[in-house]
C-alpha cells in the first residue's frame, strides 16, 4: 500500500484525514501561494495546491500526495490568513451582516507515476450581524487566527457562521468528497486508504 502524504503544515487538514480514517504523513510544501483578485479565486488555490503537492512528490518515490489551499473571498476582496491580530479583527468587523465564499483547491499525485489531478471546491455561508461590543467579545474567544479568512466555523465560530451552502469540509480546508473523486480520477479508490 502506498503510504498517503499531506503536503500542508494545516492541523486542521490533517485532523480531517486522521477522523475520516487515512493514516498520512504531513511534509509541508514550503511553495510560494499566490493572490490575486476575485474573479481568479479557482485558478489561484487550485494553482497553488498542484505547487505544494508536486513539490512534495518531487521526493517520494511511492507515495500519493495531496496539496490543498483555501482562500476565502468577500465581495471583491481575497482573503488569506490574516497578517497579526489587529488584521484578523478587521476581517471580522467587515464580514459582520453579510456573506463570505470559500474556495478550496486540491491536487492529488500518484507517485512513482506521477499521475496527478486537480480541482476546487466552492462553499457559501453567512456571517450573522455583530455590534462593536459583540466584535471585541466573539475576537477574544476565537483565537488563533491562523486560517483563511482569520476564523473557524468550529468551536466559538459555530455562532458566528449560519446558511451554509456547499461543502462543510471545504469550509474547513479540506472537502473530502472533491478529494474522493481526484482519487477516482487517479484509478484510486479512498477508502482503499482508510484504516479504521
Amino acid at each position: 500500500m502506498k503510504k498517503v502524504i499531506l503536503a500542508s503544515a494545516s492541523e486542521r487538514r490533517s485532523r480531517i484525514l486522521s477522523e475520516s480514517g487515512i493514516l498520512h504523513e504531513v511534509s509541508p510544501s514550503g511553495a510560494r501561494e499566490d493572490m490575486v483578485e476575485a474573479g481568479e479565486v479557482p485558478g489561484i488555490v487550485q494553482g497553488n495546491a498542484v505547487r505544494k503537492a508536486r513539490k512534495v512528490a518531487e521526493k517520494e518515490k511511492n507515495a500519493v500526495v495531496i496539496g490543498a489551499d483555501t482562500l476565502v473571498a468577500h465581495g471583491k476582496d481575497i482573503l488569506g490568513k490574516p497578517d497579526n491580530e489587529e488584521a484578523a479583527r478587521m476581517m471580522l468587523k467587515r464580514f459582520s451582516g453579510s456573506g463570505v465564499d470559500v474556495y478550496t483547491g486540491l491536487c492529488v499525485i500518484d507517485r512513482p507515476g506521477g499521475k496527478e489531478a486537480s480541482g476546487y471546491e466552492k462553499s457559501s455561508l453567512a456571517v450573522v450581524p455583530l455590534d462593536d461590543k459583540e466584535v471585541e467579545k466573539y475576537f477574544r474567544l476565537l483565537g488563533p487566527y491562523d486560517k483563511a479568512g482569520g476564523f473557524s466555523i468550529e468551536g466559538v465560530g459555530a455562532f458566528l457562521f449560519d446558511d451554509i451552502r456547499g461543502s462543510y469540509f471545504n469550509i474547513l480546508g479540506l472537502p473530502m468528497r472533491r478529494l474522493a473523486g481526484l482519487f477516482n480520477e487517479l484509478g484510486l479508490d479512498i477508502l482503499d486508504f482508510v484504516s479504521l
